[in-house]
């Protein structure tokens, strides 16, 4: 239970060996709650847990390790100064004599483990070096490292037919190809009989891998069935208790003066010669495979990297940002692809964070007293159905009430262009069309969108024109009436402008 919310309330679950579990629910449904129940991270008020029939007790993440449990997290919890091989047997690392470390044994084992997922990853690697997509690919590899019960011999892809293993969105930052080698495993290992539960806001991966499929909402069980006994609109409907018929209601807004400019943007290995613009009341997409450079053009355009060469434009004015803090003066705000690392401070509160980036405007004498946070966020975090009060640390909110509360952070300001850098990641189904109809006011109001996103659709639906990156370049530009996955994919490959 947490500070004015009961996060589960009586919730029954049960796994099979060998059977792809789904646990589906919107943010804020108890779905990570109750996975860290599983692990040990948090600790249960009531109930029963039974592993092979018998009722065992899990008050620490190491009794669930011996139980054979392993729970790869939403957000992901990595040593970015250490090595892949490092962070994959933290805790478990290879000695010699006197507890000398095995370097060699070490790689050796994070070598094979990392080709037994389909990665070709040094393991010498330090983690600060990749991007997130391959972090979470380690996140995995640590994950499957734990030995599964006391007879296994050593590190490695070892499992035996009780063990249980938790993937909470584990797609979120993966590219197609990546995905399907991810499935490919998943196969192996429940062929191996080992009990996965998958937690799922995508819900094409619901029918893909799924066997059986248990739906939580506010904290309760609501169903659980067999795959071929429910239907997409039934789920959504499931889980949001409502009718969501339009997936996409994007609505066009009256296209405005240019907000945004930017002239051949070059930053060496990352951003060469880029050029666009944003007009109030437009939504621009940006589409590109991993590494194409989007994250890192938000982040230049936002000032907080430095490019080489080429020239910003605010309001048809040159501008040189020294930092984010020069943007948001000039009415930018960036909802940033790693919310975790660069959009929230876990241990301030939800008003404290909403309030970050407008001190001067709320601030009295320099100061800002808690009663002028609370004032100003909890209209903010009700328009957002945030599941939480203004007085609860973000750290303690799931991952798509903290993504909203990133979102809040700038519709507290006097914000006129939005960069969003995946603005849906790791949010449900109902969630995701509440962002987009935000979206459809504040082009209303004559804001405009610079949206980056991994996924096709999405992009498709809410996009006025979509620019498509290919290795650092702007590959292609598609008006939304002629744009098709076929031709933004394409693009994307670099095979046709």
């Amino acid at each position: 239970m947490f500070p004015g919310v009961i996060a589960l309330d009586g919730v029954d679950l049960t796994l099979e060996p060998g059977v792809v579990h789904m646990l589906l629910g919107e943010n804020g449904a108890g779905k990570s709650t109750l996975m860290k129940v599983l692990s040990g991270a948090y600790r249960k008020d009531a109930g029963e847990i039974r592993v092979n029939g018998q009722p065992v007790e899990i008050n620490n993440p190491r009794d669930a390790l011996a139980l054979g449990i392993r729970v790869i997290y939403q957000e992901l919890n990595l040593v970015e100064q250490l090595s892949v091989a490092e962070n994959i047997f933290l805790g478990a690392l290879p000695t010699k004599a006197a507890g000398i470390v095995d370097w060699t044994a070490l790689n050796s084992a994070a070598s094979q483990l990392l080709s037994d997922l389909g990665m070709s990853i040094d393991p010498r690697t330090r983690v600060s070096r990749l991007g997130l997509a391959h972090r979470q690919m380690v996140e995995i590899a640590k994950a499957l490292a734990v030995p599964a019960s006391k007879t296994n011999a050593g590190p490695g892809l070892q499992t035996g037919p009780t063990s249980i293993l938790v993937m909470d969105e584990p797609t979120s930052a993966l590219t197609s190809r990546e995905v399907e080698q991810l499935f490919a495993l998943i196969e192996r290992l429940a062929a191996r009989g080992v009990a996965i539960v998958y937690i799922t806001h995508r819900l094409d991966e619901v029918f893909r891998i799924g066997r059986r499929i248990t739906v939580l909402r506010d904290g309760r069980h609501v169903t659980t069935r067999a795959i071929g006994e429910v239907t997409v609109a039934e789920l959504v409907r499931l889980m949001a208790n409502r009718d969501l018929t339009d997936h996409f209601p994007k609505v066009r807004a009256p296209i405005g003066a240019e907000l945004l400019r930017v002239e051949h943007l070059t930053r060496r290995g990352v951003l060469s010669d880029v050029s666009f613009s944003v007009r109030a009341g437009e939504v621009v997409g940006v589409a590109g495979l991993l590494g194409a450079g989007r994250t890192e053009l938000a982040r230049a355009v936002f000032g907080a990297d430095r490019f080489d060469s080429g020239q910003v434009f605010v309001d048809g004015q040159a501008v040189r940002f020294d930092g984010p803090a020069d943007a948001i003066t000039r009415g930018i705000g960036l909802l940033p692809e790693d919310r975790k690392a660069h959009g929230l401070v876990g241990g301030l509160t939800l008003a404290r964070n909403i309030a970050l980036p407008h001190g001067r405007r709320l601030s009295r004498f320099g100061l800002i007293g808690r009663r002028r946070e609370q004032e100003a966020a909890k209209p903010i975090a009700d328009d957002l159905r945030v599941k939480a009060t203004p007085t609860q640390p973000v750290r303690l909110l799931s991952g798509g009430n903290q993504q909203k509360v990133v979102l809040g952070k700038w519709l507290a300001g006097e914000v006129r262009l939005f960069i969003f850098d995946e603005p849906t990641r790791g949010i449900d189904v109902g969630s995701k069309v509440e962002i987009y109809l935000l979206m459809n006011r504040l082009t209303a109001r004559g804001a405009g969108i610079l949206m980056i996103s991994s996924e096709l659709p999405e992009l498709l639906g809410m996009s006025d024109r979509i620019l498509v990156m290919h290795r650092g370049r702007i590959q292609a530009e598609i008006d939304r009436a002629q744009a098709t996955e076929e031709r933004v994919l394409t693009a994307a490959l670099g095979l046709a402008g």
